[in-house]
């Protein structure tokens, strides 16, 4: 919290600063502007009142006479009337002077004009051996208020406001630009560090600037977290070991007692009753061997501790060899086995582990045996599609259970309380550690298995719902 409201109060003072100085850059250019415009409108009056002195005033005359060049002098500088008083306030000269100007003014209307207008007339005044020259411009020529302008610039008043604020927004905009990228710079680190984090990664930021102290909780939780990592693949990685244990230590003592149960199964010096009690020992642990089996693959397959074997096979051969080991172990009579390979198939070559690709799907083929006590009849189809080749198990049995299905779906997003689903499981585990898909269809009747003919190629561009 503290390390935002340290981001925030820079960012607010930043900003008052920029403010600030924009401020008092606007007043200095306002300053100099009105200066100038002063300066330059005085320095013009005093130069031109001056060189029509020395135009107007013949040497050796008595009285101040304004010739030809005087008068084209005049209206060259845009003058509309001049004339030239003497101590007394008389008219002693005038050129182009309008009706009903007096020809004596006193010493307070001479101030008056002086400062300001001359009947409506704007004036300019300059004082000389031999009186007092008077020139006056056009009427709404000249704006004065105790600061003269030219109408000129008074007239463009309106453009001048609409580029001084244009070039404040400009300065405004490439400030907060300056500014949004240089946050956008600091940000940046941040950003890349939480998407690494989730991404289960470490990672280290630099600890400096404004967002030191973000990065540093930042650092604080890679640490932990991978911490948390190491902790966790040190525990899966014990896990598995003691599974693996387990399995190899029950190996023996499990095949002593599947061979001395067979041996009882075959006797003949025990009753039938015996013999019958004798087989299911050894049925069931055959099962408590597939189990464990199942076990040490799934807890592998789940750490990615079983390394594939990739190598070239064809599927259709996979599954004309499974068809008939199934009816060669001694297929029961109310089950009936249907194989279908399309003609494309025939000639694929695939690469993948071809004995988890077995397993795969001869655990599909014994579940419909296993959860049709009564009988069923079990498709088995292999087809192409693109770059797939397709695995599909059907059965005419009640199918899958929601339950099972449901606990399929609830085990990738986490769920504990799931049923009993290893077989299944290892299925899924196998097709996607090929980098293929999952999907059951038709109420649970259906499972259908994509693997990519190359290995190499991720499952991709498929509609399909991965379970």
């Amino acid at each position: 919290m503290k390390s935002l409201i340290k981001i925030y109060g820079k960012y607010i003072g930043v900003t008052w600063l920029i403010v600030l100085l924009l401020f008092m850059a606007n007043m200095m250019f306002l300053m100099w502007l009105g200066l100038e415009r002063v300066a330059g409108a005085r320095n013009i009056q005093f130069r031109d009142l001056s060189n029509l002195e020395n135009i107007i005033f013949e040497e050796g005359a008595d009285q101040p006479v304004i010739g030809e060049e005087g008068e084209r002098y005049l209206a060259e500088k845009g003058y509309e009337f001049l004339f030239v008083l003497n101590d007394g306030g008389d008219v002693l000269t005038s050129w182009n002077q309008p009706e009903g100007f007096p020809d004596h003014y006193t010493a307070g209307e001479i101030a008056a004009f002086s400062r300001w207008y001359l009947y409506d007339y704007p004036v300019k005044v300059w004082r000389s051996d031999k009186g007092l020259l008077v020139a006056g411009g056009k009427k709404g020529s000249v704006w004065k208020h105790g600061m003269e302008y030219s109408m000129d610039f008074i007239n463009h008043l309106g453009s001048y406001i609409r580029i001084f604020i244009s070039i404040n927004l400009l300065i405004i905009l490439l400030t907060v630009f300056f500014l949004g990228y240089r946050y956008y710079q600091s940000l940046l680190p941040l950003s890349k560090g939480i998407l690494a984090l989730s991404a289960n990664r470490k990672i280290h930021l630099t600890e400096k600037g404004v967002t030191s102290e973000l990065a540093r909780q930042i650092n604080k939780t890679s640490d932990v977290l991978e911490q948390q990592r190491k902790a966790l693949e040190k525990r899966d990685e014990a896990r598995t070991e003691w599974i693996a244990g387990v399995s190899h230590d029950i190996r023996t003592p499990l095949s002593m007692i599947m061979g001395y149960a067979d041996e009882l199964e075959q006797s003949e010096h025990l009753e039938k009753e015996e013999r019958n009690k004798a087989a299911v020992i050894k049925g069931q642990s055959l099962k408590i061997r597939q189990l464990i089996e199942d076990l040490n693959l799934t807890s592998k397959l789940e750490y990615h501790m079983q390394p594939l074997r990739i190598c070239p096979f064809y599927p259709a051969a996979l599954l004309r060899k499974l068809a008939a080991e199934m009816i060669n172990e001694g297929l029961p009579e109310q089950y009936e086995l249907n194989l279908t390979i399309q003609r494309e198939m025939e000639a694929v070559r695939a690469e993948g582990d071809e004995e988890l690709i077995a397993r795969a799907v001869r655990n599909l083929m014994n579940n419909s045996i296993r959860h049709n006590p009564g009988g069923c009849r079990i498709f088995v189809e292999g087809r192409v599609e693109k770059d797939f080749y397709l695995i599909q198990t059907e059965d005419n049995g009640p199918g899958i259970p929601e339950n099972i299905i449901r606990g399929l779906l609830e085990e990738k997003q986490g769920t504990d309380k799931k049923p009993h689903i290893m077989g299944l499981r290892i299925v899924k585990q196998i097709v996607l550690a090929h980098k293929g898909g999952f999907e059951i269809t038709k109420r649970g009747c259906c499972v259908k298995l994509w693997f990519p003919i190359d290995y190499h190629v991720p499952f991709q561009d498929r509609k399909h719902r991965e379970i």
